[in-house]
């Protein structure tokens, strides 16, 4: 079974060669509300565990798939393998999960590429970002710079005051932004996800996002994937390690035959 149409991979293959970013629609409301349900069991169930006060109530969640089976499920989605497939022509694997909930007053993440942190080739990582609210500017979405894919790994300068702002056991939000070379002029844009819509973000583009202005929440399931053979850097923090997932072209050829 091909989850992706025509129409979705030609969006696609334009949406990669000319902005960074492509947009897909995924789950239906009803999908949306039980994936939400579940990760809020998970982070009700974190804080009722942190005896020593680790993590604030809303900090991001690492490796969420790890305490349900349902987000496990959901990072095995074959519309988002075989979109990750079709991007970058090859069996994938994971790599990492985590989850953000954004509530209101809390602030954005400086402009940063993910090929800094997993220090793969370009094209060979893409992450995605499911989301469980409507998200927009208001309420501190994601925006990226259209194009900005086309640049190699950028440098980051560090700024020690900003960094402060940085939740306690997640240091990489804020206070680290990549530099932009001279003579660059990328188009910046918005972010604007429908509830059940997934971001696919290419490893080079640049994106962040800023503070939630608004009084909602903005709950999003983020999950990368690695091509098949290609390097990647574990990390201090997240410690990587390829994930099965499956395939969408092995299911589609047990289906044929």
């Amino acid at each position: 079974m091909n989850y992706l149409t025509e129409e979705e991979k030609q969006q696609l293959q334009f949406d990669w060669r000319y902005k960074g970013v492509s947009i897909l629609n995924l789950l239906t409301e009803s999908e949306v509300d039980s994936y939400s349900n579940e990760l809020e069991r998970i982070r009700l169930e974190r804080q009722e565990n942190d005896t020593e006060g680790q993590w604030g109530d809303y900090d991001p969640f690492m490796y969420p798939h790890k305490e349900s089976e349902k987000l496990t499920d959901l990072m095995k989605h074959p519309k988002v393998i075989e979109a990750v497939e079709f991007l970058m022509d090859g069996k994938v694997f994971g790599v990492q999960t985590w989850a953000y909930f954004k509530p209101p007053g809390q602030l954005g993440r400086d402009q940063h590429q993910n090929i800094f942190y997993t220090q793969c080739d370009a094209n060979e990582i893409i992450n995605v970002s499911v989301a469980f609210d409507n998200h927009d500017p208001n309420n501190g979405s994601v925006w990226y710079l259209e194009g900005s894919h086309k640049l190699w790994k950028l440098p980051m300068e560090v700024d020690e005051e900003r960094a402060k702002t940085n939740p306690k056991n997640w240091r990489s939000e804020r206070g680290k932004p990549c530099v932009i070379p001279e003579g660059h002029n990328f188009t910046k844009i918005d972010g604007h996800l429908k509830r059940g819509q997934v971001a696919l973000l290419h490893s080079n583009v640049i994106h962040g996002s800023e503070p939630n202005e608004s009084n909602r929440f903005r709950r999003a399931y983020l999950t990368g994937y690695i091509k098949e053979g290609a390097k990647f850097a574990a990390g201090h923090q997240m410690k990587r390690k390829p994930i099965d997932v499956g395939s969408a072209k092995l299911s589609q050829l047990s289906l044929d035959l």
